[in-house]
């Protein structure tokens, strides 16, 4: 190698020189320093990314906040509606409005029916009236359709 180093010409030694140190460069810009710009790159992305998230998450926190204590005020039956309010407003927020036919107050509660509504979303909706609204179910008759899923139900809603 040293003998083939000696036989070239002083012109070619400086091409070969300089050949060498710009791959040597390039290969350093290539393989460090544009991993390392494209990753801080990404971090920036990241931090204005997760920046405008908790920013986010503080100005949802009260909001959240007070609607978690307003559920666990409903949880405990003190919700300040009527039984009609609060079965109507349930109703139509669950999407069972247009399968409720009848709403009647009967003493301390409503008497409701319903005409082909999904077996699932009824007893859904009667699930949540009973742990958000503090309603209880006192009576019940299901009339089953030959629609699978469907059915008819006159029931009974009171506090308890």
């Amino acid at each position: 190698m040293k003998n083939w180093w000696n036989g070239l010409a002083p012109r070619e030694r400086v091409i070969l020189l300089a050949g060498s140190a710009f791959l040597l460069v390039l290969a350093f810009w290539i393989g460090i320093w544009e991993p390392l710009i494209a990753g801080r790159a990404e971090l920036k992305q990241d931090v204005q990314r997760l920046s405008a998230e908790r920013l986010w998450m503080e100005q949802i926190s009260d909001d959240v906040r007070r609607r978690a204590r307003l559920q666990q005020g409903a949880g405990n039956g003190a919700s300040g509606g009527s039984v009609l309010t609060l079965v109507e407003v349930s109703a139509n927020a669950a999407g069972l409005k247009s399968s409720l036919s009848r709403v009647q107050p009967e003493g301390e509660g409503a008497r409701l029916s319903f005409d082909q509504v999904g077996m699932d979303a009824l007893l859904s909706w009667l699930a949540d009236l009973e742990q958000r609204q503090g309603l209880q179910v006192s009576q019940l008759a299901i009339d089953v359709f030959e629609v699978q899923g469907m059915v008819s139900a006159r029931l009974l809603v009171e506090r308890p």
